[in-house]
């Protein structure tokens, strides 16, 4: 009896056969024709389908796990899954990339304006009371002038971005976020008053986003956000100044 035949699968050409075999599924994934949690044709219908070797689509499964768009599991109910979207992958590999390029706390802080900005504006009018909630639970936690302090400011913004709502905006932001904690980290002890002015500020933005005062929201997270690059930019001319010395 023939196999079925996988949605929108078509043979593929051997000289470029593992490329167009991830083209074909990160298409069926990507266009929802296969939904996270789904299970994917077997290794072995996919390489009858392909035309290709089951090397071949091994290869494929493997190169579009290393993505996040695929999760291969193990077992006698194992096989090639659609995985569930998993914003620790992009952020790894963002992460990753601005390190290579070299990208400096400035320009994090000039990124930051354009994103946190929009997402302060989302959140004044897109709060729900549990929004409200996390956010006063951060500008209110213990861990203020603390060596946790630096954690506690990344997880007010958390919950800021959150409450946008914007899911585009959130997963930018967490992948963003590991780097902002290094920066946060950097900053908060080399500039101890930073941690004062935070919880200043923050206790603002959970108030103006309280009041639904968008335009509230917006001048004091771009007013924060200066705040931030210029501090960010005097940490780089001291530790520029240090080692010349």
């Amino acid at each position: 009896m023939a196999e079925p035949t996988p949605v929108g699968f078509t043979p593929v050409r051997p000289t470029r056969a593992s490329s167009d075999v991830i083209a074909q599924i990160r298409e069926a994934i990507l266009s929802g024709r296969y939904q996270p949690g789904d299970r994917l044709p077997t290794e072995r219908e996919m390489a009858v389908h392909f035309g290709v070797s089951r090397v071949t689509v091994r290869d494929a499964l493997r190169a579009l796990e290393a993505a996040g768009l695929v999760e291969v599991r193990v077992g006698g109910h194992g096989g090639p899954f659609v995985a569930a979207p998993n914003p620790a992958i992009l952020s790894e590999s963002l992460s990753t990339h601005l390190q290579l390029q070299g990208s400096t706390f400035q320009e994090l802080a000039e990124a930051r304006l354009a994103l946190e900005t929009t997402a302060a504006r989302l959140a004044a009018e897109r709060a729900t009371p549990d929004d409200l909630a996390a956010m006063l639970a951060a500008v209110e936690n213990r861990a203020w002038g603390t060596a946790s302090s630096a954690a506690q400011s990344v997880d007010f913004h958390t919950a800021l971005v959150r409450a946008s709502h914007n899911t585009a905006l959130e997963s930018m932001w967490q992948a963003t976020r590991s780097l902002l904690e290094e920066a946060f980290d950097t900053l908060h002890s080399r500039q101890p008053d930073m941690v004062e002015v935070a919880a200043r500020v923050h206790r603002q933005l959970y108030e103006a986003v309280l009041a639904k005062d968008g335009e509230a929201a917006v001048k004091l997270m771009r007013d924060h956000l200066y705040d931030f690059a210029i501090r960010a930019e005097r940490a780089h001319l001291d530790a520029k100044k240090a080692r010349a010395r």
